[in-house]
């Protein structure tokens, strides 16, 4: 019980003190039982109902008929009936998700890249609707390939979930006794075939372990008996490349004393040869010589002739033309002095007429400056 609190009078008040602070049965129960109901309530509680399993008392012994009456008597089988015929699995929206999801990862994908803002489990019930509207109706094999075509082209077919067994509620998902059985049975199917897929990259990576390992010792096998052949070709290449080695010293040695006596012949040859030639050269280039001096002398000859008579001609045809040209200006000499005479009159004209326009410009300048004086001083009177 809770602490009281000290009385602070005399009888009296202490009398009604421990009246106000009494706990009686009921108030104790009922504080009990809202404790017990708050603990309740912060739990998740299952109940378990015992059941007899034969009426003799021994280990070992099950009565299917003593356990079904007994199921009867408390009314079990009725409540499973019922419940059965109504909604009995109901599941969370995030619970649903995470138990269903691998039935409509297309529709969650879709959910998730559209534009439209859709909640997951209601994507992933309505593909799943689909699925089981599609096993009803006897096309069980067409229904994955539906709900993707349905997913590609973007449009959402209309799905009676009532008739199918399934309702979305604001937290939870309700199943029918029949939904919930197509759903389990297609889970169970689903995670069969990934199981079998997670068993074949196993074994396939058991496979190609073992095969790797095959191949290496292979490899190593291999290894070593190219080694011991490597090893016997090249004792025996070194055997052939010796015995090459002499054969090509000897035979160098044969070819090269055959070779000198044939180059001393060839150059005796070649040097009588070339003598010749160079001979006959010498006497072709020395008559070339000779022949070409002449020609310089006679081009030289028959050159100063022509250029003596062309100078000639030149030196005549040059005076003719200067006597030409020395007798017209000697004409504009002599029209010229006549005309000096009127030439100094106009001067005379020209230099007067200059100093009455210098003397008009300078009375111009004069007045242009009192006119200015006159401007600044009225500006200033201003």
């Amino acid at each position: 019980s809770p602490p009281t609190a000290a009385p602070t009078g005399g009888g009296r008040g202490r009398k009604a003190a421990s009246a106000g602070t009494r706990v009686t049965v009921g108030g104790q129960f009922s504080r009990q039982l809202q404790e017990l109901r708050s603990k309740i309530d912060l739990t998740s509680p299952h109940y378990v109902r015992c059941l007899k399993p034969n009426d003799l008392l021994v280990p070992d012994h099950f009565d299917p008929v003593n356990i079904v009456d007994q199921l009867r008597c408390a009314g079990v089988i009725e409540a499973v009936r019922v419940s059965r015929v109504g909604y009995p699995q109901r599941y969370p929206h995030s619970a649903f998700v995470a138990r269903y999801r691998i039935l409509g990862l297309q529709a969650l994908k879709k959910a998730a890249r559209g534009s439209r803002r859709v909640k997951p489990v209601d994507a992933l019930v309505n593909s799943i609707a689909l699925q089981i509207q599609a096993i009803d109706s006897g096309n069980a094999d067409t229904s994955i390939e539906n709900d993707q075509k349905s997913s590609k082209k973007g449009s959402e077919p209309d799905v009676d979930l009532v008739s199918v067994g399934i309702q979305v509620g604001k937290t939870k998902v309700f199943l029918r006794r029949h939904a919930y059985e197509v759903l389990e049975r297609l889970r169970g199917a689903k995670m069969s075939d990934s199981a079998i897929q997670l068993q074949a990259a196993g074994r396939r990576y058991i496979a190609q372990m073992e095969f790797r390992e095959a191949i290496r010792a292979t490899i190593l096998l291999q290894g070593c008996v190219r080694s011991m052949i490597a090893k016997e070709q090249v004792m025996y290449a070194r055997r052939h490349y010796n015995a090459t080695l002499i054969q090509n010293m000897y035979r160098q040695k044969t070819a090269h004393n055959a070779y000198v006596k044939q180059l001393v012949v060839t150059r005796w040859l070649q040097r009588m040869r070339r003598g010749a030639i160079g001979r006959a050269r010498y006497e072709r280039l020395n008559r070339e010589r000779k022949s070409i001096v002449i020609q310089k002398y006679w081009r030289c000859h028959y050159n100063s002739s022509f250029y003596k008579a062309t100078k000639k001609s030149a030196l005549i045809i040059q005076c003719a033309v200067r006597s030409h040209w020395a007798r017209l200006v000697y004409k504009e000499l002599r029209s010229e002095a006549r005309d000096l005479q009127a030439a100094v009159g106009e001067r005379d004209d020209l230099r007067k007429e200059t100093q009455r326009l210098q003397r008009e410009l300078e009375l111009a300048k004069m007045q242009a400056k009192k006119e200015a004086e006159r401007a600044k001083e009225a500006a200033a009177a201003l």
